[in-house]
């Protein structure tokens, strides 16, 4: 699936490039991690594989960790972040859950030109300090994991 996009949708985005100041192609699908099909608008394309992604990860990780969950590993994440945290985390569900609202539009009214400009913003925000604090939560959830440990506390039994 790594096949390279026609010249005509490569010279197309290069258009909306320079137009939008939008980012290199490549920079957009090294990312995301999506390839481009020949038979689909390409500033779709764009958008529907990086929200796909975006969201994906909201509805997975941020909204169990703010809102809680039944699942067992969001009973101990939930302890493992803090209170600051926590409104760090909703602050940056709220710029997401923007982006997914403005997305659902040009799903509803498609448009180029907006859809440049939302691929543009969005990937303004996820270089700007989406992707640093997504990376920070994860390394940080990943360590606490590794750190777990069960204290046995002192029972009538066992003393």
């Amino acid at each position: 699936m790594n096949a390279m996009p026609s010249s005509d949708i490569l010279e197309k985005y290069r258009k909306m490039q320079e137009r939008f100041n939008l980012p290199h192609l490549n920079e957009l699908k090294n990312c995301f991690k999506f390839d481009i099909e020949e038979n689909e608008e390409i500033f779709d394309q764009i958008r529907n594989e990086i929200s796909d992604r975006l969201f994906n990860f909201t509805e997975k990780i941020i909204e169990p960790l703010i809102a809680g969950s039944d699942s067992l590993c969001c009973v101990y994440e939930q302890e493992m972040i803090t209170e600051e945290e926590r409104v760090l985390l909703f602050g940056l569900y709220k710029r997401i859950q923007m982006l997914k609202w403005e997305n659902n539009l040009l799903i509803i009214k498609p448009d180029e030109s907006k859809n440049a400009e939302w691929i543009k913003k969005t990937w303004e925000m996820w270089n700007g300090d989406i992707e640093e604090k997504l990376i920070s939560l994860c390394k940080k959830l990943s360590n606490n994991w590794k750190n777990l440990r069960f204290e046995e506390a002192e029972t009538e039994y066992n003393g």
